[in-house]
């Protein structure tokens, strides 16, 4: 690789040809440069060249768009309003004896790499609990494509755990990001990606025994790298 950039500039015309050497020099050194960023471009690839950069995409799933399964089921969406400023917040409650699930089918953004994604859950501790208590929440999917069967396995799931703070009841609480989450089945663009969740109460980490814990929602967050091709 070149070692040096030359900054002499010609300071007439008829001085170019003088400095061609130098121009030659800082031109292979800005070259080497974009060789090195990236690695397996060559000169014969220079027709096309397109970089692109992963992008995060997060997409919000609300408690409303979230079905209870009808075989161990969440409680169905509830709401209640705030008492202070009227705000209305709508939940669906998962308690600590039995393991409960709600699902949702949706369609990832065109650009989705097909790869792993993450999530994070939104919720709110009920009266009764106590700072340092744990929930525990778990989440999984599979893809389904054109032709597949839609009643599919699901991929393995994966728990996070989150630890009521000082505020505790009303306070919103949201996890960190899980681990990635691999989808089951092929992912393809397009496919109907099913989802579940549930809160873990099998789990011991799980010690929020009181009451309920309300689902707000969740966020996921996907990976983008794919041109979006019109239809």
């Amino acid at each position: 690789m070149a070692d040096t950039f030359t900054d002499d500039a010609p300071a007439i015309a008829n001085q170019i040809s003088a400095d061609l050497e130098s121009i030659e020099t800082s031109l292979g050194f800005l070259k080497d440069c974009f060789q090195a960023i990236c690695s397996d471009w060559s000169d014969t690839d220079a027709t096309g060249l397109q970089v692109k950069a992963l992008q995060a995409q997060n997409i919000w799933l609300p408690a409303h768009q979230w079905k209870p399964t009808s075989t161990a089921g969440c409680a169905a969406l509830a709401n209640t309003e705030l008492t202070t400023n009227d705000i209305q917040l709508e939940y669906l409650a998962f308690d600590h004896t039995t393991q409960e699930h709600a699902t949702i089918s949706r369609v990832m953004p065109e650009g989705w790499d097909l790869g792993t994604i993450k999530a994070k859950f939104y919720w709110v501790p009920t009266t009764g609990c106590s700072a340092s208590d744990v929930v525990v929440w778990g989440i999984q999917g599979v893809a389904v494509s054109n032709d597949d069967a839609i009643d599919a396995t699901m991929g393995d799931a994966v728990t996070k755990s989150d630890t009521v703070l000082a505020g505790t009841t009303g306070d919103l609480h949201v996890s960190d990001a899980t681990d990635a989450i691999t989808i089951g089945g092929t992912p393809a663009l397009g496919d109907l990606i099913h989802l579940k969740i549930y809160r873990d109460a099998d789990s011991e980490v799980d010690t929020m025994t009181e009451e309920d814990a309300w689902l707000i929602g969740v966020m996921l967050q996907v990976t983008i790298d794919q041109e979006v091709t019109a239809w």
